[in-house]
């Protein structure tokens, strides 16, 4: 699934240019810090994300793996590179993690992480006992109604 914002007659489908879109749009509920340092941390989360978790997602990605390394080992290919990118994830986030992943404040690291973990735990079955940073974070995730109302179950267009 691909996210697709619709504000108007302006639709945009690339979770990056919906985030900057946001952050643009409502400057009084900022989606990066102020602080230099956590806004850093936040690109760098959502980096790490965008460029080596998030496409392991995606099936056409999985079936270019399996083309590689045949149908049994797909699965475990993509699950140890996932699980790679959630170990970048751990070490760069468990100093400054508070409630959420940058301190006690939603933030874009939170953005593109909670639904990753979402994925990678649901159907890839990764073991997120093996983060205790990130498994903690996606925990304050699931307790936000926001969270539980963004679910692809509950959007109407979500195929």
């Amino acid at each position: 699934m691909v996210p697709v914002l619709v504000d108007g007659d302006v639709v945009i489908s690339d979770s990056y240019a919906i985030f900057l879109y946001l952050e643009e749009k409502y400057p009084q509920k900022p989606l990066l810090p102020a602080d230099c340092r956590l806004k850093a941390l936040n690109l760098q989360a959502a980096g790490i994300i965008s460029s080596s978790i998030q496409p392991l997602h995606m099936m056409a990605i999985l079936k270019l793996i399996e083309e590689k390394v045949g149908p049994d080992e797909r699965l475990p290919w993509a699950v140890h590179h996932i699980e790679k990118g959630f170990q970048a994830l751990e070490r760069l986030l468990e100093d400054t993690a508070g409630k959420y992943a940058t301190g006690d404040e939603l933030y874009m690291a939170d953005v593109f992480l909670a639904p990753q973990i979402a994925v990678a735990a649901g159907r890839f079955k990764v073991d997120m006992n093996k983060f205790p940073t990130l498994r903690r974070i996606y925990e304050s995730y699931e307790s936000l109604p926001e969270y539980q109302a963004s679910l692809p179950q509950r959007q109407p267009d979500a195929a």
